[in-house]
């Protein structure tokens, strides 16, 4: 354990302690109104005999992180509108990155600002050190209130390596290998000026402690100031945490000066010349150039990046590219997933660290040596119906916060099938399983689950910030017996809430439970590492990782949590019995196959003669929306169509482009509509332009179109007119067919026979193309040039066009009777092409019901009124016989009087315009 000296701290207050001074705490210090509103709000009813103040302060006598994460509304609404330091919050959070755009005046602007706030841990951490200070019995106006708020190592100490501990840790035999690695590289680059590369080792591999100790001794004690970057708060302190503790390792310093530099640590500004290991988050650097240019320019600073594969981000390259020259560059980079990243910027990474992997330790390896455990997955599918519910504020806060609302989670942790389900499955397999940890979703979650579990006879208990029935929280005591099996109350089974994440150390855990949904990388890892420690590192040679995944519609990419580890978590075995499922690139991986393979399955299942159309769900590519947000990764991948690619374009641009003003007025549904009114099936989804404008918002880079590259080889239309164009016999088409089913096709066509039923039936299409069931999509065009369009309109009015149509069509159908106007006709909002008109159905409906759209193109003077009606004939023809260009209908199509005269105009004019199609 890390025990520095007593050291002068900056603006001259004294460090007594590895916490700084603590502050003395009361609640005297608050008025009575939030006094009383935050007792009510925990629980205080006027029935007890003790008043407000007195029942708070012994309830909870000093606030923590987790009370402030469960009470921000009501310091909200009840201590920020009078609380003096409410606009000091509000710059720190700025400064941080933290919040909406904007720049608030008034002190309820500041209030408004913290509330749009996510509840992240720094905004909490903020909101904490504030109420600590204004309840400090003894606070002094200008203290500099410098300590850790949450346990951590301080954010600014001076350390005397002779006084502190030795760090009795001894390596292990592959840690001691990477120090060789580095060593050599080290000693190279002491003649070529030159340190470039990248340190490859698994979560659960010590990869910081391996790294912060070579450092320490190997280029801190030459005389070099360290620069380590990392994009995570809990990151920093982890790295601030190990250089600690190995300070004693700084042999040739007199002292070593060790500073934090983040939204909830040092500010840049307060970064001394004289500070050895500066460990910062790549924002808080990015945003004061001005400050450190100076110091990585300096031929002795030398760049750590940890979680070096988001080095590639404009943020991390910006800080790369002031560091020297690059004859004079001293860089390494440290990283479990060096892989991680689109496929475009891969070698924008290599080039970072110059194409040189230092030293690479397989997570297979340390699995096999057993210094890590094997993660044998178990998915389990609740069923559980978890969109039932959402609101439209749910939605808003899953778009600007990657997560889902407190409301949400709330009722997903209430559904009783789910949690009986998690129960049953336990006992179940509790002997296989052994001492098991489970992650659950709320306070609440964690105590139905304990209650129930205790209920079926299991030794099971709950640690969290605070007991729904009011008992002190002891989780120190309770997680003594979870980790000690010997103890005659040994608990089995510990569920837990945001306590066990990280930081605790608990051998043995045989099993974790994942019962909260999540899309967050970060929060995965942390979970799975609680049961990876191997048995040569006192842990289990096995863990397993039970994912209790639920049944996602609208929002897939909550479906598969355990596809955010791919390293961790393996695959699936194969089951030769079972369909084969897409192995793609990384990146790839992430786009949503479940609703790519329900849409294919759909095309399907309308019989024979649609094998082709179901690859026809296979997006064309994709925008990959990566950010930092609140500490947190986000990665999200919006899935495009071709015929969708013009219309993100335009939202892109136009977002892009956006005053401050403008973004924070607009609405997702405006502009949904502005710009995907004329897309055409399938849709984009509305929650995904919800993401994008969230990102813009958090003020990410405008995303950039990546190709999904191998599409075309395995398009069966394409296959097919390469077979007909080339004329192939039939064991060359075979060989050609056999090179083509690839893992793309494979996700579509899970046999061979599937895929060239395809090709067949796009070859008969070829031949036939009257029996076309493909349906040709528009693109719009949003900025056309002039010689691209007829004389502009409107012209046109569609629905009274279309009553003479109806009148007419009764007899070329041969009825006696008047057709019904079952149908909606308009125009498209921009000239599209890919076709003069379109006709939308479902089947089952009545005959001559659906919608039609034309081609804004045509509502020109330039167009007759025949050739509008005639048009409009065809396209009801489609809705009327709920058939394509069969010969029924180009049967009852040539019945309109003057359809030669018609179908001339508009070839001509598909010439003329390139529409393409109609």
């Amino acid at each position: 354990m890390y025990q520095p000296e007593v050291g002068t701290l900056e603006g001259g207050t004294q460090q007594v302690s590895s916490m700084g001074r603590k502050y003395r705490f009361s609640w005297d210090a608050f008025s009575e109104g939030t006094v009383k509103a935050i007792a009510h709000a925990n629980g205080y009813s006027s029935y007890l005999e003790s008043d407000p103040l007195t029942w708070l302060t012994n309830q909870y006598s000093r606030p923590d992180e987790y009370f402030v994460e469960r009470m921000k509304s009501t310091l909200e609404q009840c201590w920020l509108p009078d609380y003096s330091g409410t606009p000091q919050i509000v710059e720190q959070l700025i400064d941080a990155g933290i919040g909406p755009l904007g720049n608030p005046k008034t002190q309820m602007d500041c209030v408004a600002y913290v509330r749009k706030c996510r509840n992240s841990k720094t905004v909490r951490l903020r909101l904490l050190e504030a109420m600590l200070r204004y309840g400090d019995q003894d606070r002094q106006p200008d203290d500099p209130l410098l300590f850790p708020t949450d346990g951590s190592v301080p954010r600014f100490a001076i350390l005397d390596p002779i006084k502190q501990p030795v760090d009795s840790r001894q390596p292990y035999d592959y840690q001691i290998e990477a120090w060789d690695q580095l060593s050599v590289h080290f000693a190279e680059s002491e003649v070529t000026k030159v340190f470039q590369g990248l340190l490859v080792m698994p979560t659960g591999s010590g990869k910081t402690f391996t790294s912060a100790r070579w450092l320490m001794q190997n280029v801190i004690n030459r005389g070099y100031r360290l620069i380590w970057l990392a994009h995570r708060h809990e990151l920093l302190e982890q790295a601030a945490r190990e250089f600690h503790t190995l300070a004693s390792f700084a042999t040739q310093l007199e002292k070593l000066r060790v500073r934090i530099i983040s939204g909830i640590h040092c500010s840049t500004t307060q970064i001394d010349p004289a500070d050895q290991i500066l460990i910062a988050s790549v924002s808080s650097l990015a945003r004061r150039p001005d400050l450190i240019d100076k110091i990585l320019a300096d031929p002795k600073s030398f760049l750590v990046i940890d979680e070096a594969h988001h080095s590639t981000a404009k943020s991390y390259q910006a800080l790369i590219n002031r560091l020297g020259t690059i004859d004079n560059r001293r860089i390494l980079g440290i990283t479990a997933t060096p892989t991680r990243t689109a496929e475009t910027e891969r070698g924008t990474l290599a080039k970072l660290f110059g194409n040189r992997i230092l030293h690479d330790i397989p997570i297979t390896t340390l699995i096999e040596r057993q210094f890590l455990a094997r993660p044998l997955p178990v998915r389990v599918a609740t069923k559980a119906e978890v969109e039932a519910g959402v609101t439209s504020q749910d939605e808003k806060f899953l778009a600007q916060f990657h997560d889902l609302s407190e409301a949400w989670l709330q009722r997903i942790g209430h559904l009783e099938e789910r949690n009986r389900l998690i129960v049953d499955h336990y006992l179940q397999n509790h002997e296989k399983y052994g001492k098991t940890l489970i992650f659950a979703i709320d306070v609440s979650h964690a105590a139905l689950l304990t209650e129930r579990l205790q209920a079926r006879g299991i030794k099971a208990d709950y640690v969290a910030s605070y007991r729904l029935d009011g008992e002190p929280t002891n989780n120190r005591e309770r997680v003594h017996r979870f980790r000690d099996q010997a103890s005659e109350d040994a608990i089995d089974v510990l569920v837990n809430v945001q306590i066990l994440t990280e930081g605790v150390d608990i051998p043995g855990i045989q099993t974790v439970f994942l019962t909260r949904p999540t899309v967050s990388e970060i929060l995965m890892r942390q979970m799975i590492g609680r049961a990876l420690r191997g048995a040569k590192a006192g842990g289990t040679k096995e863990a397993y990782i039970v994912s209790f995944e639920d049944h996602w519609e609208r929002f897939r990419e909550w479906q598969s949590p355990l596809a955010l580890v791919p390293d961790l978590v393996p695959p699936e075995p194969v089951d030769p019995d079972k369909p084969a499922k897409v192995v793609t690139p990384t990146l790839v991986s992430m786009l949503p196959w479940d609703l790519i393979r329900a849409t294919a399955a759909q095309m399907a299942s309308q019989g024979r003669g649609f094998e082709a159309d179901a690859f026809e769900a296979i997006p064309h590519g994709w925008y990959l929306l990566s950010r930092d947000q609140d500490g947190e990764d986000v990665y999200q991948v919006i899935a495009v169509y071709e015929h969708q690619h013009s219309s993100w374009e335009a939202l892109l641009k136009d977002l892009w482009a956006r005053s401050q003003a403008a973004l924070e007025t607009m609405q997702a549904d405006t502009d949904f509509d502005d710009f995907f009114c004329d897309s055409d099936y399938p849709l984009p989804s509305q929650h995904d332009v919800q993401k994008v404008i969230a990102h813009r918002l958090a003020d990410g880079d405008c995303p950039e179109y990546n190709d999904l590259v191998n599409r075309e080889a395995c398009d069966p239309y394409r296959i097919a007119n390469h077979i007909f164009e080339a004329d192939l016999g039939a064991k060359a088409q075979n060989t050609f067919t056999e090179e083509r089913y690839t893992a793309l096709a494979q996700a579509i066509y899970p046999s061979l026979r599937d895929f060239r039923a395809a090709i067949e039936d796009a070859l008969y299409e070829i031949q036939h193309p009257d029996a076309s069931t493909r349906s040709q999509r528009a693109v719009p065009i949003f900025h056309p040039r002039p010689e691209e369009t007829l004389q502009p309109g409107p012209h046109h009015n569609l629905d009274r066009v279309m009553i003479k149509v109806l009148e007419l069509a009764s007899g070329l159908l041969g009825l006696d009777r008047p057709l019904p106007q079952r149908h909606s006709v308009a125009w498209t909002k921009r000239l599209v092409k890919g076709w003069y008109g379109q006709a939308y159905w479902e089947p089952g409906q009545p005959h001559g019901q659906g919608k039609i759209r034309l081609n804004r193109l045509l509502d020109s003077p330039d167009v007759s009124e025949d050739v509008i009606q005639y048009l409009l004939w065809h396209e009801y023809l489609h809705l009327y016989l709920q058939q394509g260009h069969t010969s029924t209908f180009r049967e009852y199509e040539r019945r309109w009087a003057t359809y030669q005269e018609c179908d001339r105009f508009l070839d001509n004019l598909n010439e003329r315009f390139g529409v393409q199609f109609w």
